[in-house]
C-alpha cells in the first residue's frame, strides 16, 4: 500500500491539472442530478414506506384528493363588503390553471327543502307527539282570539281536549314553526357572526401535489389578494392566506432560510476560525473547494437513489459541511508541519496521504460506518440520514485525499510557500500552548467521576418532545391571524381522522359504532363527532320512516290551514319533500364524502375533541379511533396526528437500538483496524463517557429527544471517536519519545480545530426558525463540547496509563497494512 501511494504522490505531483479537470467534471455531473432532487415537508416521509399509518394516508389521500386547501381570508370594516372583496378574488383565482374549484359559500337549497327529513327519527316521533297533544289547546286558542272568548275544544276521535286558558308547551313547535315559515335560505356563506370576516376556500386538481407547485399557487394567490386589493385602495380591507398548503410552504419557505444563513453563518465561522488558526487566506479554498465538491457529489448521489430530503436530511448540507472538513484540516495542518520541516512537496504529499490518510481513513471507516449501521433500524429518518451521512463522508474522505493535495501542488507551482509561514499553528515556532493535561489528573479524575453519576442519576430521566408544534417553524403572523379568522368562520381547528369504507351499509354501521362508544365514554371523552353522508342522506328505510312522520305531521297541517293559510303555504315545501339521494347533494358535499377520484367508496370522518399537539391527548385519540373493529371487520383511520404517535412510538424503540448499533459498529471498526482490545478501549473510553454525559445532561435540563435531535446521539459517537483516532495514531507513531504535551498541542490542536468547525456546522442551526432544528443544535454543541472535553482531558490520561503499562516499545500501527513496524 505504501509503494501505491508512492505513485499517487507522484502523480498529484505531475498531473495536478489533470486530476483537477477531472473532479470538475464529476462534480458539474453530480450538480446537475442536484438540480433534480425534491424537499419533502411531510411528516410521513420520516416514517418507513410500509408503516400502516402512512399507507391509510396514503389511500385515503387518494380518494379525497387531498387534505389540503388554499384559504382566502378577508377583514374589512363593514358588514357584506368582505364577500364583495372574496368574489373579485374568487373570479381570479378561478382563472388560474391549479384552481379545481372554489367556493365562498355552501348551496343548501336541498338541505333546507329536507329540514325535516333530516332529523332524527327519535326527534320526528317526539315532535309528533308534542303536535297531537298541543293540537286541540292550539285550535282552542286561535278560535277564542277569533271569538273574543274562552274556548275549550273535544276531539273523539282521538280522544283529546283543549282549553283555550291552558298553558301551550309547544318548543318543539315553534321551533319548526321558525325554521320553515322565515326565509328560505339557499346558501350559506362563509362569513363570521358580524359578517365583517369572509373566507375563500380553493382545491388545486390533480397535478399540483408537489412543493413547488404548492409554492406556485401559494405565490400566486398572494399576488391576487395584493392586486384586487390595492384596486379598491380601501385601508380598511385586509386579507391573508392561510390553509394546509400554505403551511406547507411556510415550512419550506422557513427550511431554506435556515439552511442558507446557517450555512453562511457556518461558512464565514470557519473562515475566521481557519485564518485565525493559519495566519493564511489560502487555507479557504485549498480546504473549502474539496469539501464544497464532496457535499455535491452526496447531494447528486442522493438525487439518483433516494430522490428527495426530508425534514431532517435537508440540513446534512449543513451538517456535511462541519463533518467534512475535519480531514481537510488535519491534512493541512500536516502538510504546513512537514514543509517547514524543509521536506519536499511530493514527500509532504505522500505524508499526508500515508500517515494522517492512515488516521483519517480509520475515522472516515469508523464515522461511515456508524451512520450506514442506522440503515438498520426501522426509522426513515433514520436511515436515509445514516445513508446520506455515510456517503458524504467517504466521498469527503476522497475529496481531501484526491482533490485537496492537487490544489496544494497547484498553490506551491504559483508560488504559495507553505514552509514559510510566519506561523505554523504552534509547531516549531512556538506560539501560545494549550496547557499540559497531565498536570490536571486527580482533578480530571475526580470530575470525571462525579460526571459519571450525575449521568447515571439523570440520564434515565431523559424526556421526550410530545407536542409536535414545538418541532415546527415559527409561523408568520399573517399567517396566524388568517388562520385565526378561519377558525372563527369556519369552526374548530382540530384536527379529524379519515376513514376509507366501501359500502354505504358499512357508514351506518361505522356511524352506530361510534354513537354508542361517544356515549359510554364519559372520563376521557376525546372524539366530538363523526361526519358521513349518512347525516345528509339516511338510509332509504329510515328515510321511509321518517316520510311517514312526516306525512302524518302533514295531514295535520292540512286540517289547520284554515288557520293560519300563509304559515300553511310557507311549510307545505317542507312536509311534500320526498326521499333524498347523494345525487340531490351538492357538489362540495359530494366530493367531501365520496371523494374525487371516481372510484366506488364513502368517506368517513371522525372529529376529536381534543387538541393533538400533545402527545398524551394524541395517545387518547389514536387509541380510539385508529383502529376499530365493527361486525367482524377491522377499520383503520386516517390522519398525520396518528403517523406522529406512532413516530414517537417507533423512535423510543429505534433510539436505544440505534445508539447501540452505532456503538457496536464502532467499536467493531476500531478493533479491526487497531486489532487490539487495549487500544480500542483508549480510543472509544473518552468519546463514549462524554455522549453518556450529555445524556445525563438531558436528562436534568433538557432538551427534549425528539423525531428531529435523536440523530445526534448516534452520530455524536461515530464523530467523537475521529479525534481520539487521530491522536491516538500520532502517540503510536511518535512512540515513548514525544510527549503527551506537545503531541495534543499538534495533533490534538487540529482536534480542537476540527471539533469546532463541527460544532459550528450544526451550530448554525440554532437560530434555524424550526424548534425541532434548535434542538438538534442545542444538542449537538452540548454534546459536542462534552466529548471535547473528555477527550482533552481523560484521553491523555488514558494515554499516558497506555504508554506506562501496555504499549511496545515505540511502533507504529499502519492502518492501511495493518503491520506494525519502526517510525523512520
Amino acid at each position: 500500500m505504501g509503494h501505491l501511494l508512492k505513485i499517487w504522490a507522484r502523480a498529484i505531483c505531475h498531473r495536478a491539472l489533470i486530476i483537477l479537470v477531472a473532479a470538475v467534471l464529476v462534480t458539474a455531473f453530480a450538480a446537475a442530478q442536484v438540480m433534480k432532487i425534491k424537499i419533502s415537508t411531510n411528516i410521513e416521509a420520516l416514517m418507513p414506506e410500509g408503516a400502516k399509518s402512512v399507507q391509510v394516508l396514503q389511500n385515503a389521500l387518494q380518494k379525497t384528493g387531498s387534505y389540503a386547501s388554499i384559504q382566502v381570508v378577508v377583514k374589512t370594516d363593514a358588514p357584506r363588503k368582505s364577500l364583495d372583496v372574496i368574489r373579485d378574488i374568487k373570479l381570479l383565482i378561478d382563472g388560474t390553471d391549479w384552481a379545481a374549484s372554489s367556493q365562498y359559500f355552501e348551496d343548501i337549497r336541498v338541505l333546507d327543502e329536507h329540514k325535516l327529513l333530516l332529523l332524527d327519527t327519535e326527534e320526528l316521533l317526539k315532535l309528533e307527539t308534542e303536535v297531537k297533544e298541543a293540537l286541540p289547546t292550539y285550535m282552542a286558542k286561535n278560535l277564542a282570539e277569533e271569538f273574543g272568548a274562552d274556548v275549550t275544544i273535544n276531539i273523539r276521535d282521538e280522544n283529546q281536549h283543549g282549553d283555550s286558558r291552558n298553558e301551550l308547551h309547544s318548543e318543539r313547535i315553534e321551533k319548526l314553526r321558525d325554521a320553515v315559515s322565515g326565509e328560505k335560505q339557499t346558501r350559506r356563506f362563509f362569513v363570521s357572526d358580524d359578517e365583517l370576516t369572509a373566507v375563500l376556500i380553493a382545491w388545486p386538481g390533480p397535478g399540483f401535489e408537489s412543493l413547488a407547485a404548492s409554492k406556485r399557487m401559494v405565490e400566486e394567490t398572494r399576488a391576487i389578494v395584493d392586486r384586487v386589493i390595492a384596486q379598491r385602495a380601501d385601508r380598511n380591507v385586509r386579507a391573508g392566506v392561510a390553509g394546509r398548503i400554505a403551511g406547507q410552504v411556510g415550512q419550506f419557505d422557513a427550511i431554506i432560510n435556515d439552511l442558507r444563513l446557517g450555512l453562511l453563518t457556518a461558512v464565514v465561522l470557519i473562515s475566521a476560525l481557519i485564518i485565525w488558526s493559519y495566519r493564511t487566506w489560502l487555507a479557504i479554498p485549498v480546504i473549502f473547494i474539496p469539501l464544497f465538491s464532496s457535499i455535491i457529489w452526496t447531494m447528486g448521489l442522493t438525487s439518483m437513489t433516494i430522490g428527495n430530503l426530508n425534514l431532517i436530511t435537508v440540513f446534512l448540507t449543513l451538517i456535511l459541511f462541519g463533518l467534512g472538513i475535519d480531514f481537510g484540516i488535519h491534512n493541512f495542518s500536516r502538510y504546513r508541519e512537514e514543509r517547514s520541516r524543509g521536506v519536499s512537496v511530493e514527500e509532504a504529499i505522500h505524508t499526508i496521504l500515508h500517515h494522517t490518510g492512515s488516521a483519517s481513513f480509520v475515522a472516515a471507516t469508523t464515522t461511515a460506518t456508524s451512520f450506514f449501521a442506522l440503515l438498520l433500524t426501522e426509522f426513515r429518518a433514520f436511515t436515509e440520514f445514516g445513508f446520506i451521512a455515510g456517503a458524504g463522508i467517504i466521498f469527503a474522505f476522497l475529496s481531501m485525499y484526491v482533490v485537496q493535495p492537487t490544489l496544494l501542488v497547484l498553490a506551491e507551482n504559483l508560488g504559495w510557500k507553505a514552509g514559510d509561514s510566519r506561523r505554523i499553528q504552534s509547531i516549531r515556532t512556538g506560539g501560545t500552548q494549550f496547557p499540559d493535561p497531565l498536570r490536571y489528573k486527580k482533578v480530571t479524575l475526580i470530575a470525571t467521576g462525579f460526571a459519571l453519576f450525575f449521568a447515571l442519576v439523570y440520564a434515565p430521566r431523559i424526556p421526550f418532545e410530545e407536542n409536535i408544534n414545538n418541532l415546527e417553524a415559527r409561523k408568520t403572523p399573517e399567517f396566524i391571524e388568517a388562520k385565526a379568522a378561519v377558525r372563527e368562520v369556519l369552526g374548530s381547528s382540530n384536527s379529524r381522522a379519515i376513514v376509507v369504507v366501501d359500502t354505504y351499509e358499512e357508514v351506518a354501521a361505522i356511524e352506530d359504532y361510534f354513537k354508542v362508544k361517544m356515549a359510554g365514554d364519559t372520563q376521557t371523552p376525546t372524539i366530538r363527532k363523526v361526519d358521513s353522508i349518512v347525516d345528509f342522506v339516511p338510509e332509504t328505510q329510515e328515510q321511509r320512516l321518517r316520510l311517514e312522520v312526516i306525512g302524518r305531521l302533514k295531514k295535520r297541517a292540512d286540517d289547520l290551514r284554515a288557520l293560519d293559510p300563509v304559515r300553511y303555504e310557507a311549510s307545505k315545501p317542507y312536509l311534500t319533500a320526498g326521499e333524498l339521494s347523494i345525487l340531490d347533494l351538492p357538489p362540495v358535499l359530494r366530493r367531501t364524502y365520496l371523494g374525487t377520484d371516481g372510484s366506488p367508496g364513502y368517506l368517513v370522518y371522525i372529529d376529536n375533541a381534543v387538541g393533538t399537539s400533545n402527545r398524551t391527548l394524541a395517545r387518547q385519540f389514536y387509541d380510539d379511533a385508529a383502529k376499530f373493529e365493527v361486525d367482524g371487520k377491522t377499520y383503520y383511520s386516517a390522519s398525520q396526528d396518528f403517523i406522529f404517535v406512532e413516530m414517537l412510538k417507533l423512535l423510543k424503540a429505534d433510539a436505544f437500538k440505534a445508539v447501540i448499533l452505532v456503538t457496536l459498529t464502532t467499536a467493531f471498526v476500531v478493533f479491526v483496524f487497531l486489532r487490539n482490545f487495549f487500544d480500542t478501549l483508549i480510543v472509544l473510553t473518552s468519546p463514549l463517557v462524554g455522549v453518556f454525559v450529555t445524556v445525563g445532561i438531558m436528562g436534568f435540563v433538557g432538551p427534549p429527544l425528539s423525531i428531529m435531535n435523536m440523530v445526534i446521539l448516534p452520530s455524536l459517537i461515530g464523530i467523537s471517536v475521529d479525534n481520539g483516532i487521530h491522536i491516538f495514531h500520532r502517540a503510536v507513531s511518535e512512540g515513548r519519545t514525544e510527549s503527551i504535551n506537545r503531541i495534543m498541542n499538534t495533533t490534538g490542536r487540529a482536534a480542537v480545530l476540527t471539533t469546532l468547525t463541527t460544532l459550528i456546522g450544526f451550530g448554525g442551526m440554532i437560530t434555524a426558525s424550526m424548534g425541532g432544528l434548535q434542538s438538534m443544535a442545542a444538542l449537538a454543541i452540548m454534546g459536542f463540547l462534552a466529548c471535547l472535553t473528555t477527550t482533552w482531558f481523560v484521553l491523555p490520561i488514558l494515554l499516558d496509563f497506555y504508554r506506562k503499562n501496555i504499549m511496545n516499545p515505540p511502533l507504529i500501527g499502519d492502518a492501511f497494512s495493518l503491520k506494525q513496524k519502526k517510525t523512520s
